[in-house]
């Protein structure tokens, strides 16, 4: 029997499915048969292995990263699919406002930039690490299961999940082209053409396999960097790479990934949220659960 923990996983991840489904109906999207078939097959692929490691070949951590694997695989695709659902709102973009806060902070984003772009060297790296985050994602995840680290792979999910529950609905609020589109200058624009279109009611499939990056504040990028580390603390060579792979990238958002100075400190704030109330919802599953009963004294 499954353990409470993982029952509410579920159960969050089905709720999302529902949700979206729900939302692709109202909005009249569709979903192009090649992503789910992609997805949909990875899913499936991933849940057998987790069943096979379970049942015919007990191994947990080759279980755990399998179930890790298909359940990260549905939930991304959900809460991708959510995050284009939002756009469709149609909420004046804030841009403006952003970049105020921004010069109200003190930051020069345009100097910056022009910093970046004159050091090239500054400029690869920063541009690694940026890109590094879907590979730390799959990285993190089979690391934590194969080292027998179980529960911080449930706690990557958690922190995802609440970040992104923040992040999503926070984004459709505070909708933003980003800055090199404000600025007008060379950055991030892959998602412009799927944003203006479901602004403007003109987006009517969807593929799962091909979603874009369509929220620029708050920085998710941020908030995996935060994670990351977190959930990889307490091995000092794996901790200090992961710490070191993460401070670039937070660094780098800015420029590479076109994000606000303040789109960054609200992702850092959301995952700091995200991690405190990881632990009092994993607590609370874990008093719930129904522990085995003690074997009785010889």
């Amino acid at each position: 029997m499954l353990p409470l923990n993982a029952w509410a996983k579920e159960g969050v991840i089905a709720a999302l499915v529902a949700l979206d489904a729900a939302g692709l109906a109202h909005c009249g999207i569709g979903l192009a048969s090649s992503g789910l078939i992609r997805v949909g097959g990875a899913v499936l692929m991933f849940g057998a292995l987790g069943f096979f490691y379970v049942r015919w070949r007990p191994e947990e951590r080759l279980a755990d990263l399998a179930h890790s694997a298909a359940r990260l695989l549905v939930f991304f695709a959900a809460m991708g699919v959510l995050s284009y659902l939002v756009a469709t709102t149609g909420i004046p973009v804030a841009d403006d406002l952003l970049a105020r806060a921004d010069r109200a902070l003190g930051f020069d984003w345009l100097g910056w930039f022009a910093f970046v772009q004159q050091r090239p060297t500054l400029h690869l790296v920063l541009h690694l690490a940026y890109m590094s985050a879907l590979p730390q994602i799959a990285v993190v995840t089979t690391y934590l299961a194969l080292t027998g680290q179980r529960r911080r792979n449930s706690e990557l999910f958690w922190t995802l999940t609440l970040s992104l529950l923040l992040i999503i609905p926070l984004s459709g609020l505070l909708p933003a082209f980003n800055a090199s589109v404000y600025y007008d200058v060379p950055g991030f624009r892959q998602h412009m053409p799927d944003f203006v279109a479901l602004r403007t009611g003109r987006f009517d499939q969807l593929d799962l396999s091909r979603l874009e990056g369509l929220i620029s504040f708050p920085s998710f990028h941020t908030t995996l960097a935060v994670l990351f580390p977190y959930v990889a603390r307490g091995r000092s060579v794996a901790a200090l790479m992961t710490a070191l792979v993460n401070g670039a990238m937070i660094v780098a958002i800015p420029t590479e990934g076109s994000h606000y100075f303040v789109d960054v400190l609200a992702g850092a704030v959301i995952a700091v949220a995200a991690i405190i109330a990881t632990a009092r919802i994993e607590a609370l599953l874990e008093r719930r659960t129904p522990q085995p009963a003690l074997a009785a004294a010889e």
